[in-house]
């Protein structure tokens, strides 16, 4: 049942409405003048309002001015009754927040009518609070998810910068939203060799995430089993290192986009031949890597390749340097070279070589903490409009 508070200080008039109202259904609530009726709107909940203009203590126009400043959790439907029929009461009725206007002597079909408005009103409203609320749990139970799969994620990425077999690793990974394209890792392959792989999954969000997910475990050395990255020999005396680019080849078969999504991916996948100080990767449409010899100038590696997916007959070339004690190699997303300053400018591969070289004499660490501080600050902000991911490595 619809509640109305009457505010009248005529008693008549008062009394007149509470019998007109309750005859029609409404369960109606008075009171004597605007301070009461806002009193009685402050303890109890109250939708609906008829109120005389001119009262003491607090007018009705105070009155509704009160209500619509007061922020109340729910939206109270406010008539002016007035014996006025300048238009300037009706302005300042209107500017103060009033829904409607009646002049009396008011015509009782009339005043039901313009009720029923109001409650449809209400009705209304109440629906859209309902529509609300159930979006907004939406979006809850849609961060969590989020927050949850960002968290699987990160749990897939390196522990944590360190270093094995005499090969120091260090990373950056700020995704642009909860979860990334972006993925990387390095790992054992064997005794002698270390694997690394930096990929981007093309797109953003949650599709683009679960490709680079998924690749990231296709990737994963398992123990016991050889998987993608080498091969049992005939005679079970050993195993074969894969060539980056067999590797990548078989992916590129694998992951071919079976519609129109185009749902492709660039990436760098390599070895560390950490007796033979030699490092063999292949480059699959992905930014070209920055080599920093140790004492020399940093030069870009590898002319492109083509990315993942596209085309099932695509040909990879291996690529192979030395590295030597002190020499650094960086892979790294487009997010970090097309990332944009204020004047529209990307931090572009020229100034990524630059900043590299210039930290040659840094630690690993300082040269990652260094480069994303630098990231920030370019850009202006904290947000990033592309995933930014970097993994550097170093031999010692």
């Amino acid at each position: 049942m619809m509640r109305i508070l009457i505010a009248d200080d005529d008693e008549v008039n008062r009394f007149l409405l509470e019998a007109m109202l309750q005859d029609w259904g409404y369960d109606c609530l008075v009171a004597g003048d605007g301070l009461e009726a806002w009193q009685r709107l402050c303890s109890e909940e109250i939708q609906f309002v008829i109120s005389d203009v001119m009262m003491p203590n607090m007018d009705g126009i105070e009155l509704c001015r009160r209500i619509r400043d007061a922020n109340l959790p729910h939206y109270v439907y406010f008539i002016l009754l007035t014996a006025s029929y300048e238009k300037s009461s009706l302005i300042i009725g209107m500017e103060a927040g009033a829904d409607d206007f009646l002049n009396k002597p008011f015509d009782q079909a009339e005043l039901q009518v313009r009720i029923r408005a109001g409650e449809r009103v209400l009705r209304l409203e109440q629906t859209l609070q309902q529509r609300n609320a159930a979006l907004n749990e939406a979006y809850t139970r849609i961060q969590r998810d989020l927050e949850a799969a960002a968290r699987m994620q990160h749990s897939l990425l390196p522990k944590a910068a360190g270093t094995i077999a005499g090969i120091t690793f260090d990373w950056i990974f700020r995704p642009c939203t909860f979860v990334a394209g972006d993925i990387f890792n390095f790992f054992r392959i064997d005794e002698q060799h270390l694997g690394f792989y930096h990929l981007d999954v093309a797109g953003h969000g949650i599709p683009s995430a679960m490709l680079s997910v998924t690749l990231s475990q296709v990737l994963s050395p398992t123990d016991g089993q050889h998987g993608l990255l080498k091969r049992q020999q005939p005679d079970a005396a050993g195993h074969t290192i894969l060539p980056p680019s067999e590797v990548i080849s078989t992916l590129n078969h694998r992951f071919q986009s079976q519609d129109d999504s185009l749902l492709y991916f660039t990436m760098i996948y390599g070895f560390i031949d950490t007796k033979a100080a030699r490092v063999t990767l292949t480059q699959a449409g992905h930014p070209s890597p920055v080599y920093l010899p140790r004492g020399g100038k940093a030069v870009l590696l590898g002319t492109g390749g083509f990315p993942v997916g596209m085309l099932p007959e695509v040909d990879y070339e291996t690529l192979t340097l030395d590295f030597q004690p002190g020499d650094r190699l960086a892979l790294y997303s487009d997010g970090v070279t097309e990332c944009m300053n204020q004047a529209h400018e990307l931090f572009g591969e020229t100034r990524l070589m630059r900043y590299v070289e210039e930290a040659g004499a840094l630690p690993l660490n300082e040269v990652m903490q260094n480069l994303e501080r630098y990231l920030h600050a370019w850009k202006g902000d904290n947000a990033f409009e592309d995933d930014v991911s970097v993994l550097a490595f170093e031999a010692i």
